[in-house]
């Protein structure tokens, strides 16, 4: 088990007493000896420097130096803060992983068919309440309004006690009004929301340890749509979890503020499907180059294809161009 450090480094945001007493002595220009109590760290620090007019005596630093100094101590200790936070429910799992090893807890109980509505359904509610840290959602079909009414008190629960919640709907959901309530209410909660165009596994992870996924056949099509199964199985549960942040990465964010028009026919569209890969991935933050290793294509590819819309849309820069993908209605299309 890899081990994890969580201690968080002394303050140094102040001066100890006996840091104090030293830095005291310095303002009255008295002379200190190399060993002087707290004087590396003065030194180190930067609060004190070496008088260059005189050996053994020390003067201080500027108080505009000063708060930055003491300012970017607190900041040292509240990124180390941060991190330990973050690290802790991957701990937790490596400590269960132990748990598991050496028999100290029940294995998991294996995969379960749910046959029934009211048996997904239970489970669910049951598994979803119990959320610690994370609800991974994935809904590609339509969700009846009573559903969404029904699940948005336990939904919001979740959000509002801290549980990150991820859903992804088709693009289709956005005309929806019940769906769009639904979002606007979860997103002020703090839950993310994105849409996909295109088909995609209809999932439900919980903290890595739970995952609910259709009945499926050799075929590949959906073989008992009312019925799902249930799974404790670590490995599985990671690999839906996977396979969810590849679509979720390709995905739209939904921003509820937003007037969702209808979009057009794909035929009638100014962008092409790759122009607009391209633009998601602008207006996510990404770089031509990362776009370019997702598409399989070179930097130079992607920057052509850019340039290609720009040209044909008769405008100066990209910035044109993607501010008006942000309004326009082909952003909706796959």
């Amino acid at each position: 088990m890899t081990e994890r450090k969580i201690s968080i480094t002394p303050d140094t945001s102040r001066l100890n007493e006996t840091e104090l007493a030293t830095y005291r002595k310095a303002l009255l220009g008295e002379e200190l000896p190399a060993d002087e109590p707290g004087l590396d760290s003065l030194l180190g620090r930067g609060i004190l420097l070496p008088n260059t007019h005189e050996t053994g005596t020390y003067v201080p630093a500027q108080p505009g130096f000063l708060q930055t100094q003491l300012t970017s101590a607190v900041l040292k200790v509240l990124t180390e803060a941060r991190d330990a936070l973050e690290g802790i429910p991957a701990h937790v799992r490596e400590l269960e992983a132990e748990q598991e090893r050496f028999n100290h807890t029940p294995g998991p109980v294996g995969t379960l068919l749910l046959r029934t509505v009211p048996e997904v359904n239970a489970e669910t509610i049951r598994t979803i309440q119990g959320a610690e840290f994370e609800i991974l959602t994935a809904q590609p079909g339509y969700r009846k309004p009573r559903v969404l009414k029904g699940a948005l008190p336990r939904d919001l629960q979740a959000a509002q006690r801290g549980v990150t919640v991820r859903t992804i709907y088709r693009t289709s959901g956005r005309s929806n009004p019940t769906q769009r309530d639904w979002v606007a209410v979860m997103t002020n909660a703090g839950a993310q929301v994105r849409t996909l165009g295109e088909d995609f596994l209809r999932l439900i992870i919980v903290d890595r340890k739970h995952a609910f996924f259709e009945v499926y056949g050799e075929d590949g099509t959906v073989q008992q749509e009312s019925a799902a199964w249930y799974t404790q199985d670590r490995g599985v549960c990671a690999a839906l979890a996977a396979h969810f942040h590849q679509q979720w990465e390709r995905a739209d964010p939904w921003v509820p503020q937003e007037r969702e028009g209808a979009a057009g026919p794909e035929e009638d569209a100014k962008t092409t499907k790759v122009q607009r890969t391209i633009l998601r991935g602008i207006v996510g933050g990404k770089s031509y180059a990362t776009i370019g290793q997702q598409l399989g294509y070179s930097e130079r590819t992607v920057t052509a294809h850019v340039s290609s819309l720009r040209e044909a849309l008769g405008m100066n820069s990209v910035a044109q161009v993607t501010h008006w993908w942000a309004t326009s209605p082909e952003r909706l299309l796959s």
